[in-house]
């Protein structure tokens, strides 16, 4: 999704000589158009993601928006106190966007994985966090992060095709109607969660939902879906603790909604003890196609 970005925050930045965009010695090969757009306004901070922040949240004071860009976990965890402290508590205009979220950057192993910057993010004041799904929730969302003038973080993954035809954008968007089960999926693992409806054989079996932004308030339509199925599948490329699945049983708890059966996907670590490709990962914790459809069966 980085070509998508790439594209999008050069249109803003271009209509808007008030944005200035960091970066964290990446985007070789695809963020140049965004190089030769701002000119001076793009800042090649080096590897020194804790100082970029510092220095984001310093030009925000002064009147900026400014955009930071590295790998997901460099620019959440491994930043985070800065995060906390000079951007979350004085709520300033600093974009955070954090390539390969999850598993994304597959072999090069745990200290590459952005497992938990969605639950650490949200519990920082201020703070809104965003997880396209699709490749085209990307210029949709940097719309929306610009025209937000508080603390946001946009994590990106790898985009895959549909050839479904989507709703207009929305934080939660119903994807497909089904009678049985409530299918709810945190970002691009839509993709797995399509194929593993398809391959269950029922078309009218699933309500498949798509989430994309945290925190959240969650919709008649989702809660209604839930209350009438009373099965609920919750997926999310993310630890259990802080993540979807957690914010999500706990509305459903405030708002009385009992469930009959829960299963709840997530990353649950490295199982076998080894690094490979994001999709084996994925394999490995059921956050595949064939895990997601073997879930679903159970509740069927």
């Amino acid at each position: 999704m980085r070509v998508e970005f790439a594209e999008a925050i050069e249109k803003v930045g271009t209509r808007d000589k008030n944005v200035v965009f960091f970066t964290g010695d990446l985007g070789f090969n695809a963020l140049e158009n965004v190089q030769l757009a701002l000119k001076e306004r793009f800042i090649n901070a080096g590897v020194a993601e804790q100082n970029m922040i510092g220095v984001a949240a310093g030009l925000a004071a002064m009147g900026f928006q400014t955009w930071t860009y590295s790998i997901a976990p460099f620019i959440t965890l491994k930043a985070v106190e800065q995060v906390r402290n000079d951007i979350c508590r004085l709520s300033l205009d600093v974009k955070l966007v954090g390539n390969g979220g999850g598993y994304g950057y597959g072999i090069r192993g745990a200290t590459h994985h952005a497992l938990e910057d969605v639950g650490i993010l949200t519990s920082l004041k201020h703070m809104k966090v965003y997880v396209p799904a699709f490749s085209e929730d990307v210029a949709v969302m940097v719309e929306h992060m610009y025209r937000e003038h508080s603390p946001s973080y946009l994590r990106l993954g790898l985009s895959e095709n549909t050839s479904i035809r989507l709703p207009p954008y929305e934080p939660f968007r119903r994807i497909l109607r089904g009678k049985k089960v409530a299918l709810v999926v945190l970002g691009p693992l839509i993709h797995h969660a399509l194929a593993a409806v398809s391959r269950v054989g029922k078309s009218d079996a699933v309500d498949l939902w798509s989430i994309t932004e945290l925190p959240f308030s969650i919709p008649q339509q989702l809660l209604h879906s839930i209350s009438d199925h009373k099965k609920l599948v919750v997926v999310e490329e993310h630890v259990k603790a802080g993540g979807l699945g957690e914010k999500l049983l706990c509305s459903l708890q405030e708002k009385h909604v009992a469930l009959e059966d829960l299963i709840h996907l997530y990353a649950g670590g490295y199982p076998s003890g080894r690094y490979g490709s994001q999709e084996f990962h994925r394999r490995e914790n059921d956050l595949d196609s064939l895990g997601i459809q073997k879930h679903i069966i159970r509740l069927l």
